[in-house]
């Protein structure tokens, strides 16, 4: 970054009371090059020489009579209050050097030293002098240098390389140098988790270190946050270049030591070659950026030496983002909807909205292309909201059509929901919309739950307090345990497609499922089955009582449009609900023909096969013709109670589960009937409607969980 030259000339003070010390640091900078030496033995002389000479670099014994080099340190200060003090404290007591670097020392060695640690430290000392002594007033200083490192910054290190390389042009010979940048892996985490001063000092430690990286013919400056540049000039072979990056791998590897403990972290590097890959200072450092991007994108503690081909993709993803960033806000955005099959009834429960872009010139670009830059870019926080307010508004205006709400599902991606302000836009986009929350549901993935379980906890059961559901979503793939799930205020697990593709085949698989489904069950959750592509696979989940699927099978995501009509037309998608599943078949005894009506239209929708009786003995001979496992009777029956019917249907067909839905109580007699275990629920006209529902389909999964999933015979269901 400073001519030979200008090295070469700038006037140096050695300050020591020791003759020996004296000799040996004048000799080893004479032999260095450098050709203005001066010393003292005296302390007491220093300040009067600088006055005088204006030094670029003062090495400064700590440890002296008459005036220690603390002492020095002051009365240099009160003459160069306003510029770089350019002091290399020296001292055999280790123990000043935090107080010498508080008092003003710009670096600090400690004796013995190795003669080219101290030349290699001389010489960056000198370039920052130097290069500061050119500055003009204190703005120029902020201008050019990091104040937290106080190496020069980004603009000063870009301006000294453009005069290096246009130097050795003027004189006609290109030397083979080197541009590398090193970032620490990891290091947000520091800032994160222990705070800004302990980032801080990680920042220092490090730049220290990267110093006494750089060989004698380097100049290192802090050019971003946690990323640093070292110019290498006159390298012999390019494998010097590769040997000082792995000197700054090996550097950065060490523990850094912050308030309360020591930090870990690695380095990657990116390295281009002047004149080989670049002819220009803009473009190698360029170059090296994309060099250090492939070395990240290879994990941490990686170097990578740049390519052409490295540029060419670097061009193509930055092309790629800047549309991405277009789409936003030229609505090239829209939302596909692919519909769920509830299993029981063969009918749609609903739809999950997923995002298509549609991108100019290149028509539909596949999720896994651009959902992913998404995320890395946060722009997934910006369009993630659209998505809800989006999904919400074809939510209304279904409603509208239908004149019935139609349950919508939403994916979260990880990064909106550790990072947006989620529970806010659900309910700007509930109350713009007019639907109602239940109509909403929220899918986030089981990885970002487990991301911060406490967070996530708190945050769902957020949403859940809006009225949307919400489920878990690719369950199984992520490392969440029973414990936490329980914890957790969510509705529905979706399987992942993962395990649904050899569940036919695999027994490993088809055991999680089984599991899966098990689980969630006696938690009170709905399962959903993603990826269902084949008839097997449909009815092998029926079999297992998955509450819905979704998948090619039924339906792939379709446009707004092509969704509308499809959910016109339920017959027609209800024909081709999964064949031999066991039926859920209801039984109603009622001596009011209008109970039994209000009943039918109330659980139709829900796809039970519903028989009913408005006496004991027409309920009898329907047992008696059809596989039964529910029976639901009304207490105050002609001939025979309620109670006495079940208590005969619990002794001829112990295995069905028995309802009392009574018009009075007769606490009496429906405790003996509890007790004799003739009763499974008992219910009291008028009911809820949704309450009722909701414990006739959970009475149906404890009766395939208490007596097996074995399919029963007769027509199925939905056939």
């Amino acid at each position: 970054m400073i001519s030979q030259a200008e090295l070469s000339g700038a006037k140096i003070l050695i300050v020591d009371d020791h003759p020996f010390n004296v000799a040996v640091l004048a000799a080893m900078l004479q032999m260095a090059g450098y050709t203005d030496v001066t010393s003292t033995m005296d302390p007491r002389e220093v300040c009067a020489m600088h006055r005088a000479h204006d030094y670029d670099l003062i090495l400064l014994d700590i440890n002296m009579p008459f005036m220690d080099g603390f002492a020095v340190m002051e009365h240099l200060k009160q003459i160069d209050a306003d510029t770089y003090l350019p002091i290399l404290a020296l001292t055999a007591a280790p123990e000043y050097k935090l107080r010498a670097l508080a008092e003003g020392a710009r670096d600090f060695v400690a004796k013995p030293f190795d003669h080219s640690e101290v030349l290699s430290r001389i010489r960056n000392m000198l370039e920052v002098r130097l290069l500061y002594k050119g500055s003009c007033h204190h703005g120029q200083r902020v201008e050019n240098y990091d104040a937290l490192t106080g190496l020069p910054n980004r603009t000063l290190f870009q301006r000294a390389l453009e005069h290096t390389l246009a130097a050795e042009q003027r004189q006609g010979v290109l030397h083979l140098s080197a541009v590398l940048l090193a970032d620490l892996d990891g290091f947000s985490r520091v800032n994160d988790t222990l705070g800004q001063a302990a980032g801080d000092e990680v920042l220092r430690q490090a730049a220290r270190r990267l110093q006494q990286c750089a060989p004698a013919a380097g100049s290192l400056a802090r050019i971003g946050n946690d990323e640093f540049a070292l110019l290498v000039s006159a390298l012999d072979t390019p494998a010097t270049a590769m040997a000082v990056a792995e000197k700054i791998r090996t550097a950065c590897a060490e523990p850094f030591a912050v308030d309360g403990g020591e930090v870990c972290l690695t380095a990657s590097v990116g390295i281009a070659l002047h004149p080989g890959d670049a002819g220009d200072a803009a473009t190698l450092v360029r170059h090296a950026g994309v060099a250090l991007h492939q070395a990240r994108m290879a994990g941490v503690n990686s170097c990578r030496w740049f390519t052409e081909s490295m540029n060419t993709k670097v061009q193509q993803r930055f092309e790629f983002e800047n549309a991405l960033r277009k789409a936003h806000s030229q609505r090239e955005f829209e939302l596909y909807y692919q519909p769920k099959l509830d299993i029981g009834s063969g009918r749609v429960a609903g739809v999950e909205a997923l995002l298509r872009w549609n991108r100019p010139g290149c028509g539909l670009v596949s999720p896994g292309e651009f959902i992913p830059v998404l995320e890395e870019t946060g722009l997934i926080v910006a369009v993630g909201a659209w998505v809800i307010d989006e999904a919400c508004r074809q939510a209304a205006l279904w409603k509208e059509a239908a004149g019935q709400p139609f349950h919508i599902a939403v994916n979260v991606a990880s990064r909106q929901f550790a990072e947006g302000n989620l529970e806010d836009i659900v309910r700007q986009a509930l109350l713009a919309h007019d639907i109602p929350p239940a109509m909403l549901s929220l899918e986030v993935t089981e990885s970002a739950v487990m991301a911060d379980t406490e967070r996530a906890a708190d945050m769902l059961a957020a949403l859940r307090r809006l009225g949307v559901q919400v489920a878990i979503d690719d369950f199984g793939t992520g490392y969440s345990s029973l414990a936490y799930l329980k914890r957790l205020p969510v509705d529905t697990l979706k399987i992942d497609i993962a395990f649904i593709r050899e569940v036919t085949r695999n027994p490993g698989d088809a055991a999680l499922v089984d599991a899966i489904i098990a689980m969630a069950h006696s938690l009170g959750l709905d399962v959903v089955a993603e990826g269902v592509e084949t008839a097997e696979q449909l009815a092998y989940l029926g079999r297992r009582r998955c509450d819905q699927i979704q998948g090619y099978y039924f339906s792939r995501p379709l446009p707004a449009a092509q969704c509308a009509a499809l959910l016109g037309n339920q017959s027609a998608m209800a024909a081709e609900a999964a064949p031999g599943v066991p039926q859920r078949t209801l039984l109603i005894i009622d001596d009011e023909p209008h109970v039994l009506s209000a009943l039918q239209r109330l659980l139709r929708p829900d796809g039970y096969r519903i028989l009913t009786a408005q006496c004991a003995a027409d309920a009898f001979s329907l047992l008696a013709q059809h596989p039964v496992q529910l029976v639901m009777c009304d207490q105050r029956m002609d001939g025979m109670s309620g109670t006495e019917i079940l208590d005969r249907v619990k002794d001829m067909y112990p295995d069905t589960f028995r309802i009392i839905l009574s018009g009075y109580t007769d606490l009496a007699t429906i405790m003996e009937s509890i007790n004799r275990g003739s009763l499974y629920r008992f219910y009291t006209k008028p009911w809820s409607n949704q309450v009722l529902r909701d414990n006739i389909r959970d009475a149906f999964r404890d009766y395939w969980q208490r007596h097996g999933l074995a399919p029963a015979v007769g027509k199925p269901a939905y056939a």
